[in-house]
């Protein structure tokens, strides 16, 4: 490896852009003073990260090696220096055949550095520089002045030189950084400790209160499951509860308002027949009045009669055949005045028969009516009863097909039906339910997974994988639930979501499952969307840049990455959709089972009421019977004595014929009169009878209305009764369901379809009802909670866990470091201590060769403490005694110097040396000695040295002048003097 190139641009004096082009030999730069020949030197030093402006000569900040002006030229902004290696021999730790090392200063005071064009860290040039013998305060740079200064310096600041030749400045670098480490270690462990004690008295208590929290939210959790399953049951049952009062107020309000109208109607129909009975009242009373009246004229008439009869008897004695035609033309009238009245009561006996022949045909009509709809009833009876019976048997079906694995396949089937086996639960699409409108999306989602066989652990798995190859039935997969992790969305996707048109839902979200399950659902449905057609599904895919499934109601999906899939979608009947027909049918058969019922109860009520029809037919036909017994034997009075008048009438047409002057006409008109006034009299009596029957009716009629006025009063008390107990036990469901529905949405934020689907009863309700009073005694027991607790004792606990841990590592650090510092003392001990001693002999012999004679060696002030020692040096030139090198002239000091160097370079190879004047002290035969030791060097070390000895020059390969043509801008002048030398 050599030094190439030096390029400068705008460095001190070298205010225009120019290189110096080295080879691996020497090269002498010389010019006069003043020129800017050292500013070379300044620029290497610079360039491997010199930080003091002192050293390079300056007064202020970094920006003084910026070219500042000339009388003739401004200055510049930016100062820049660039060393390019030949790296070919890899001397230098880079993969690079050459290497370039640029430096540039801005007059902002900005710095920058540059490793083969690329920007880096000053940190980086001195790494890679680090114990190569090239450094800014390397041995091999040796700036004007600093010669004499090594022999100068203190024994310990001597060291340096040493230390750098031995190649420990690396582990001393590193020492430094341990020891830096180490105390920044320290500084560490106390804080630690600090921070330790503090967290010590915390984590105690926030234990206690964690624990605590915990207990309080392990007793929530389980109020809460069957709370609000509890809330969710109670509500739906209240809810049926609460239709089906409506429901009954609705009809009993109906039922109220008829009978309302009929109390309305009933007063009419009373006051109607409370003035009919008022007018028959006033009627029979007239007609009462007109029988005295018809009796006192009948008798009075009577009087007459006997009277005339017995005149009749006196005066004609003897008469025997007028007697006789008296009592015929009597009996006649009799018989006459009966039969008008026999026929008469006949004519109100039919009346009455048609009236109860009119109610017997009408109650017929409305048994006939009764029978009819009771044919109805039944034939619908049998035809749900039918139903019935096909949904009992399609539900058992069902149930069956279920429970033997529906579309198992044989190795599923064979796993979940053999009991021997631990572990197993179900298959995923057994243990999910869902809402009908998602049962497609849902069946798509799963249409690879439902057959997955969720397990307890790894152990079962194996066991039945074990079964399954031991019996040759195929494969199976198997989700451990202690060993399968949910996938769920990234809150930015959800937040993308959230109110974006067609968006649904996440499916893990719609379906209803056993908690316990909720890792293995969330796998395998935690990222899947659900919106409600392909086009919302396309929408919303690209708007999620593709990185989750989208399945449409329909059942399309979107798959991630893009790919679509749709169009008829056909898949084997599932346990859902199967669970679902199930809840159909059972509905179904729920609802038919209702109707049965109701048809039940309408024939238990028709066949009552027609019993009760049947009864007042039967009561009919009676009435019916006593009625044509009556117009039978009426008939037959009225025959006999029709027959009694004919002969009576026969006898007396013969006697009159006898006699014709028998019968006076007064006689004649008063028998008549008699008879007419008894006919009257027969007559008023059948009205007032008739008239009687009418109160009578009427009176049954008042006395039937009262009864079933009393009899609907009665029932409408009843009804206003459950009405408002109905009222009341509505209003209470009313406020204790609004109290549940608010408790679910304010404590729990659920709906009641979200409660009812995602909590389900998994024990009896009563059970349920004792764990929550258990729960709730429990979190009262437990008292006040920080439930922070648990957040703040985790942080506490693991930060007094990690502090914990860290001091360990600290300790372990610094046992660590201390052993580092111990292994690089150690190496550094041998390492100088060996070098030392060679540059000691090595010293030894070039002082000789130099100085032609003399003594010198090299003595360390402390052998015991080899890594704080100082190094003296003891030299004598020939014929001299001395015992200090102070006492050395200046040329001795310098020669003794430039011996040390030279013995240090024997020891310790390094690519290039440079050198300003460092021989400037010694004389013209001391110069030639210099000149000569360099040949030693040829082919191993490169020298660039700045000199004004000619001397020096002659052993130079190349030349570059440095001049000041232009008043404080350097120029170079380069010449090679290699065939000069050949020649001479």
């Amino acid at each position: 490896m050599y030094l190439k190139e030096i390029d400068f641009s705008g460095f001190k004096s070298f205010a225009d852009k120019l290189s110096i082009t080295l080879n691996n030999n020497t090269t002498c730069i010389v010019g006069p003073n003043g020129s800017g020949k050292s500013n070379v030197v300044d620029a290497v030093r610079w360039v491997l990260g010199e930080q003091s402006v002192k050293n390079l000569r300056g007064d202020g900040s970094m920006t003084d090696v910026i070219f500042s002006g000339s009388k003739s030229r401004k200055s510049l902004n930016v100062a820049s220096v660039s060393l390019i290696f030949d790296n070919s021999d890899h001397y230098l730790n880079i993969p690079y055949e050459e290497v370039s090392v640029k430096r540039r200063v801005y007059r902002s005071g900005e710095n920058e550095y540059f490793l083969n064009g690329e920007k880096c860290r000053l940190k980086d040039i001195i790494n890679l520089f680090i114990d190569s013998g090239i450094g800014r305060d390397s041995f091999n740079i040796i700036s004007q002045g600093e010669v004499q200064r090594i022999l100068a310096t203190s024994p310990h600041d001597r060291r340096v030189v040493f230390e750098e030749a031995a190649e420990v400045l690396k582990y001393k670098k590193r020492k430094e950084e341990a020891l830096r480490k180490l105390d920044k270690t320290h500084n560490n462990l106390d804080r630690v400790n600090d921070i330790i004690t503090e967290l010590d008295s915390q984590v105690e208590p926030l234990r206690i209160q964690s624990e605590k929290a915990k207990e309080y939210l392990a007793n929530k959790e389980g109020l809460d499951k069957y709370e609000v399953a509890l809330m969710a049951y109670d509500i739906e049952n209240m809810n049926f509860e609460y239709k089906n009062e409506k429901e009954k107020i609705e009809k009993l309000k109906e039922e109220i308002t008829s009978f309302s109208t009929s109390s309305n109607t009933y007063d009419v129909d009373l006051i109607t027949l409370r003035q009919k009975q008022d007018e028959l009242d006033k009627t029979l009373s007239l007609k009462k009045q007109e029988l005295v009246k018809a009796t006192e004229k009948k008798e009075q008439l009577n009087t007459k009669k006997k009277l005339l009869k017995e005149r009749s008897k006196y005066q004609k004695e003897d008469d025997k055949v007028h007697e006789n035609i008296l009592v015929l033309k009597d009996k006649i009238a009799s018989l006459e005045k009966d039969i008008d009245i026999d026929s008469k009561e006949l004519l109100i006996l039919k009346k009455e028969q048609e009236e109860i022949l009119k109610d017997k045909r009408s109650q017929e009509d409305k048994i006939g009516d009764l029978t009819k709809k009771r044919e109805y009833l039944l034939k619908e009876y049998n035809t749900k009863n039918k139903e019935k019976y096909d949904l009992h048997n399609k539900i058992d079906s069902l149930n069956r097909y279920i429970e033997n694995g529906a579309n198992l396949s044989s190795s599923v089937k064979g796993v979940l039906s053999n009991p021997k086996l631990n572990g197993i639960h179900d298959c995923i699409g057994n243990l999910v339910d869902c809402d009908e409108k998602f049962t497609k999306a849902l069946e798509i989602a799963l249409s690879s997974s439902r057959q997955f066989i969720v397990v307890e652990n790894e152990n079962s798995a194996k066991e039945a994988i074990s079964y399954l190859k031991d019996n040759h039935l195929g494969r199976a997969t198997f989700f451990p639930l202690n060993i399968i992790k949910a996938r769920g969305m990234d809150s930015d996707t959800l937040n993308i979501l959230d109110g974006m048109t067609g968006y649904i839902g996440i499916l893990s979200d719609l379906v209803s499952y056993d908690s316990k399950y909720k890792n293995i659902i969330l796998n395998q449905l935690g990222n899947v969307v659900v919106v409600d057609d392909i086009d919302s599904a396309n929408y919303i895919s690209k708007q999620i840049s593709y990185r989750y499934r989208v399945i449409s109601l329909d059942g399309d999906i979107i798959h991630v990455g893009g790919s679509i899939s749709g169009g008829s979608v056909k898949v084997s009947r599932s346990v859902i959709s199967m669970k679902q027909e199930l809840s159909h049918l059972q509905q179904e058969l729920d609802d038919v089972k209702g109707v049965i019922s109701s048809i039940d109860e309408s024939f238990k009520e028709l066949d009552s009421t027609r019993s009760r029809e049947e009864q007042v037919l039967h009561s009919y036909l009676s009435k019916l019977v006593e009625e044509e017994g009556k117009i039978a034997q009426k008939s037959e009075v009225i025959s006999l004595k029709q027959a009694d008048l004919e002969e009576l009438s026969t006898e007396y047409s013969n006697l009159v014929h006898v006699k014709e002057d028998s019968i006076s006409k007064e006689e004649e008109e008063l028998i008549s009169q008699y008879y007419e006034a008894e006919k009257e009299k027969d007559e008023i009596s059948l009205e007032i009878k008739e008239l009687e029957k009418d109160k009578d009716k009427v009176k049954v009629e008042i006395e039937n209305l009262e009864a079933d006025y009393k009899v609907s009063n009665s029932k409408l008390r009843e009804y206003n009764q459950e009405l408002k107990e109905l009222e009341i036990s509505v209003s209470r469901k009313d406020v204790k369901l609004d109290h549940l529905l608010n408790v679910l949405n304010e404590e729990y934020s659920l709906t009641f379809e979200k409660a009812r689907d995602n909590y389900k009863l998994d024990i009896e309700v009563e059970d349920a009802r004792r764990k929550v009073n258990v729960y709730r005694n429990n979190i009262k027991r437990i008292g006040m909670v920080n439930l922070d607790a648990i957040e703040q004792y985790e942080k506490v606990s693991t930060r007094y866990e990690f502090l914990t841990s860290q001091k360990e590592d600290l300790l372990n650090a610094e046992n660590t470091l201390l052993e580092i510092i111990k292994e690089m003392d150690e190496v550094m001990k041998v390492e100088f201590k060996s070098t030392f001693e060679k540059i000691n002999e090595e010293f030894k012999k070039v002082f000789k060769e130099l100085f032609q004679g003399g003594k010198a060696e090299l003595k360390l002030t402390d052998e015991t403490n080899i890594l704080e020692t100082g190094v003296e040096i003891i030299a004598s030139p020939p014929g001299k005694k001395l015992t200090t090198i102070s006492l050395l002239s200046g040329g001795e000091k310098t020669l003794t110097a430039i011996s040390l160097l030279f013995a240090i370079l024997n020891v310790r190879k390094v690519p290039f040396c440079l050198f300003d004047e460092v021989e400037a002290a010694l004389d013209e035969a001391n110069v030639d000695a210099f000149g000569h030791y360099l040949d030693h060097y040829k082919g191993i070390t490169q020298f660039l040295i700045i000199t004004h000895k000619k001397k020096t020059m002659e052993y130079a390969d190349t030349l570059y002048g440095i001049t000041m043509q232009e008043s404080g801008v350097s120029k170079l002048v380069s010449v090679s003097l290699k065939e000069v030398n050949t020649r001479g």
